[in-house]
C-alpha cells in the first residue's frame, strides 16, 4: 500500500543556479542527478533510517502558472527561518497566523512559491 509521498517536483529554468540556491536555503544533500542534467534530487541531510519526502528540481523552458504554493515545508521555528531568509536577501512574504498555524511564503529564483508552516 501507499506509505508516503516520495518526491515533490519543482520546475526551474536553470538547474545549476537552482541547485546552488536550494542547497544554500535548506539542509539538503543531493541524492540524484540525471544523466541528461535535467533533474537534481535532494533529501534532507539527516541521519537515521527513516526516508523522508524528497524534492527534485527539473529543467523546463516555461514555468506553469500557479496561484498557490503546491506544498509546505514543516518547520519548528518560523521566526528564525523567516529571519534567516530576510538576512540573506531572499524574496520572503510576511508571517501569517490562522487556526493554530503560523506560516509564510517565499520564492525561489524562478519565482516558484514555497510555503513554510509551523503548528
Amino acid at each position: 500500500m501507499v506509505k508516503r509521498i516520495d518526491t515533490v517536483f519543482v520546475p526551474v529554468t536553470d538547474i545549476q543556479r537552482s541547485e546552488e540556491w536550494y542547497m544554500k536555503v535548506f539542509p539538503f544533500r543531493v541524492v540524484y542527478r540525471s544523466g541528461d542534467g535535467n533533474y537534481v534530487g535532494f533529501r534532507f541531510n539527516e541521519e537515521g533510517e527513516e526516508v523522508k519526502t524528497a524534492l527534485t528540481i527539473f529543467k523546463t523552458e516555461k514555468l506553469p502558472e500557479r496561484i498557490h504554493s503546491p506544498f509546505n515545508f514543516y518547520i519548528e521555528e518560523v521566526d528564525g527561518f523567516h529571519t534567516f531568509l530576510l538576512e540573506n536577501g531572499y524574496n520572503v512574504g510576511e508571517i501569517h497566523s490562522a487556526d493554530g498555524m503560523r506560516f509564510f511564503d517565499f520564492y525561489d529564483p524562478d519565482g516558484n512559491t514555497l510555503g513554510v508552516v509551523e503548528f
